[in-house]
């Protein structure tokens, strides 16, 4: 493997095919490309890396959703008592049903903000200082649309099933402690 440095980056292909042309059917022949285009193909070697990030995304996900899920509905069990007291000064089920899925949403959307505001952030950093051999990597409008997407589906997700105990809530049961 030789590294060449043209002087003029114009004359770059020109040069890569002068030397493989020179090496053209002999016993040593040669495949000369950017030094980009080397790292590319030296990461393709490791595997399909995208696949191994979506499946590590995929494992993150569910984590987060196994945790926000653990939290919520502790959550609702330790204040069985307040929304009874909701209850009684007339609020609705569906109000009370709002109120989880509003503090889930609420919570969901925290993280899932501040970790898309990183990712944005890192992803500069990363495409600034790789020095060319890294493809771009944009955190467009489509990755936040799709981020805000998943914070909702993460919301509903995990905050139905405590949202809807909340709501069927017998006021009498819950400040017995039943």
């Amino acid at each position: 493997m030789f590294a060449i440095k043209v002087e003029d980056p114009a004359m770059a292909e020109a040069v890569a095919r002068t030397i493989d042309k020179r090496f053209e059917n002999t016993a040593d022949e040669t495949r000369s490309m950017a030094e980009k285009d080397f790292m590319v193909n030296f990461l393709k070697q490791l595997g399909d890396i995208g696949m191994m990030v979506r499946w590590i995304l995929f494992a993150v996900f569910f984590t987060l959703l196994l945790v926000v899920a653990n939290t919520m509905a502790q959550s609702v069990r330790e204040r069985i008592p307040q929304y009874a007291v909701l209850k009684t000064l007339g609020f609705t089920d569906n109000a009370v049903l709002a109120f989880v899925l509003a503090e889930t949403l609420a919570l969901c959307a925290i993280g899932g903000l501040l970790g898309l505001g990183i990712s944005a952030m890192l992803s500069q950093g990363i495409s600034a200082n790789s020095g060319g051999f890294l493809p771009p990597i944009i955190v467009g409008a489509e990755v936040w649309i799709a981020g805000l997407v998943a914070i909702v589906v993460l919301s509903l997700a995990v905050g139905l099933l405590p949202a809807l105990r909340a709501r069927r809530l017998r006021i009498v049961d819950a400040l017995a402690g039943r």
